[in-house]
C-alpha cells in the first residue's frame, strides 16, 4: 500500500519508533564515549621512582578514581591515598591524563639518632598520563606527586616525585 494512503495514526506510530530508535542510538553513543574514559576497573601493580612500591587504583566512575600507594624500604614506610580525576587525550586511544589530591601517613627511623626518627602527615597532589594496552591487560603512567609534610622535623614538601607505574588491569 502506498505511504499516502496510510491513515495519520499509521505515521504518527512510525514516527514515534523512529524517534525511540533514534534516541536509542544516541543513548549507545554517549555511553559508549563516557566508557572511553574508562578502561578497566581496578588495577594492581608496582610504582618505581620516587616512592617506590606498590599501587592499587580503582575506578568508582567512569571519570572518578581512588589510588592507594604503599612504599616501604628498611627507614620508612609511607601509606599514601588520592582521589584522581581522569580523561582521554582526544586523539591519542587507549593515552589518559589525570590530576588528584590526597594525604600520606608513614614513619621514618634511622638507626643512630632517634631524634631523626618521625611521624609522617601530609597532603599531596597528582598528575600524570596513563597509557592502557588495548590488546593486553596492563597500563602503564608517568606522573609528577609533590609532597606536603605537616609533622615532625620534617614539616617540608617534596617536589621531586616522579614516578613511573607499571599495573595488571581488571576489566
Amino acid at each position: 500500500m502506498d505511504d499516502y494512503l496510510l491513515s495519520p495514526y499509521t505515521n504518527l506510530t512510525k514516527c514515534m519508533k523512529l524517534k525511540k530508535l533514534l534516541f536509542a542510538a544516541l543513548l549507545m553513543t554517549a555511553f559508549a564515549t563516557t566508557l572511553n574514559a574508562q578502561q578497566y576497573n581496578t588495577a594492581l601493580g608496582v610504582r618505581l621512582g620516587y616512592d617506590s612500591g606498590v599501587t592499587l587504583k580503582h575506578f568508582f566512575a567512569p571519570a572518578s578514581a581512588g589510588e592507594f600507594i604503599l612504599a616501604a624500604s628498611p627507614n620508612y614506610f609511607l601509606l599514601t591515598g588520592l582521589y584522581e580525576y581522569q580523561q582521554p587525550i582526544p586523539g591519542a586511544p587507549g593515552l589518559d591524563w589525570y590530576v588528584g589530591l590526597g594525604a600520606h601517613l608513614g614513619g621514618i627511623h634511622k638507626d643512630k639518632n632517634r631524634y631523626d626518627n618521625a611521624f609522617l602527615l601530609g597532603a599531596d597532589l597528582i598528575g600524570g598520563i596513563e597509557y592502557v594496552f588495548p590488546t593486553a591487560p596492563f597500563n602503564v603512567s608517568l606522573d609528577w606527586k609533590p609532597s606536603f609534610n605537616f609533622t615532625n622535623s620534617y614539616n617540608d614538601y617534596w617536589f621531586s616525585g616522579f614516578a613511573l607505574s607499571l599495573r595488571y588491569t581488571f576489566r
